[in-house]
């Protein structure tokens, strides 16, 4: 459980910033054209997915990397993990948990502004449309769908960070393959200057 934090906290932050920096400074650039402002919006949203999505995978090759560790000591020294080193290996339902957890303030307003409907107060409905603020602009194009649309939205960013995570164990994988192929390289340069040397002293 207290991995589990530890990954929440990391994709809480993550979020955060990137509703802050939405907030503050892409804002900004809203101009009077609507196609700009519909392209950064745009623009801004997959950059938000693209981040939750690396968050992810860059956290489950981390608890492969760790469990295939764990495994290698249970093998060669018949050790023996503990409930916290076993939470700290690779769990396919870990993602969704830290990413839930991390996005339940959006997930929780979003769900309030959904039940309030078009009666919603106006501070839910800033509040919501803030916590959402990677998607502002897409806001004034769908307002016959508001607030039923608030919900699916506050959903996009668990999900990318629980998909993320499920591509970990492929990101591991190639990261093994590149450690072994450089390895190869090294023994190859190693044989051919001991071959080069061996020749030269013949």
């Amino acid at each position: 459980m207290k991995d589990i934090l530890k990954f929440t906290l990391s994709a809480f932050l993550m979020l955060a910033t990137l509703t802050l920096v939405s907030v503050v400074f892409i804002q900004a650039f809203m101009s009077d054209y609507d196609w700009i402002n519909l392209l950064l919006t745009v623009l801004y949203s997959l950059l938000v997915v693209a981040a939750a999505l690396y968050e992810g995978m860059q956290r489950g090759a981390k608890d492969c990397k760790y469990r295939n560790l764990m495994q290698r000591q249970m093998e060669e020294r018949g050790y023996v993990m503990n409930a916290e080193e076993a939470s700290r290996c690779y769990l396919p339902y870990k993602g969704f948990v830290a990413g839930l957890i991390a996005s339940s303030p959006s997930i929780l307003l979003a769900l309030a502004a959904v039940i309030a409907g078009k009666s919603a107060p106006v501070w839910l409905n800033i509040a919501a449309r803030i916590s959402l603020s990677a998607y502002l602009s897409l806001f004034q194009y769908v307002e016959a769908l508001l607030p039923m649309l608030f919900l699916p939205l506050a959903l996009v960013y668990p999900l990318c960070i629980g998909l993320g995570y499920l591509a970990g164990p492929r990101l591991w994988k190639r990261q093994v393959e590149q450690m072994e192929k450089a390895k190869r390289e090294k023994r190859r340069k190693v044989n051919r200057k001991k071959k080069r040397a061996k020749t030269a002293a013949c």
